[in-house]
């Protein structure tokens, strides 16, 4: 049987085709469940899987820190959502793929830290990591032991991005597996003493402009849906 991906959103977009998550999701194998604030708990119930997209920031009082003046698109009632449903689905040992402000929430629901804003908060210089109507491009170099690496069979690859925080201090039970080349960013987490819980800064479900991006896009999904069908 198919899994059941449980996928969270700032709001009901239903079952769209073309949004790109939902899109990924049926094409490597699973059924798409939108989750969003306000919707049931019991929606949670019978997932087998659950992918944390990307979208606005994480309130900051979730850091124990003040407003940031970049701060953009924040969401308290995604906030609510997202957190305690991911500690809840890593305490269950279900399979858990964050992306982009998904990596954030992995981290966060489990004591970690951010960069609010990477330009004037992280401590050397830094590529840009949002180009503006487009995603940056840039390498990142991946632990050659991480299952980040086992999935996609590199310690190296090219990666697209747009995002102006990052994860700082991993959250409890995380390890790093990636960071971006030229300004030491991290760009993957995992726990591995957890079926499947990956976190990426980057966003595998829109790579699609060239077959070494779609190949990376692949096997991510299959992995996550494999490990949901489990």
């Amino acid at each position: 049987m198919k899994p059941i991906i449980g996928i969270t959103f700032s709001s009901d977009v239903g079952d769209d085709p073309s949004n790109n998550y939902i899109h990924a999701i049926n094409q490597f194998g699973g059924i798409p469940r939108t989750l969003y604030p306000g919707i049931s708990k019991d929606a949670y119930t019978g997932i087998d899987g659950l992918l944390l997209t990307g979208g606005g920031d994480i309130h900051p009082k979730y850091l124990g820190e003040e407003w940031h003046p970049s701060l953009k698109y924040v969401s308290e009632s995604r906030d609510e959502l997202e957190l305690p449903l991911c500690r809840q689905a890593i305490e269950d040992d279900l399979p858990v793929f964050g992306i982009c402000r998904g990596v954030q929430v992995m981290s966060v629901a489990m004591e970690g830290s951010l960069y609010q804003d990477i330009p004037s908060e992280y401590p050397r210089e830094t590529l840009p990591h949002q180009v503006k109507r487009k995603d940056a491009e840039h390498e990142i170099q991946i632990e050659p032991s991480s299952r980040l690496s086992e999935i996609v069979g590199k310690s190296e690859a090219g990666v697209n991005s747009d995002h102006h925080q990052a994860v700082k201090d991993i959250g409890e039970g995380f390890v790093i597996t990636a960071r971006c080349t030229e300004d030491g960013i991290i760009e993957a987490i995992e726990n591995p003493s957890k079926r499947f819980v990956i976190g990426v800064q980057y966003h595998p479900e829109r790579m699609l402009e060239t077959n070494e991006f779609l190949e990376h896009r692949r096997k991510l999904f299959d992995a996550f849906i494999q490990a949901a069908s489990s």
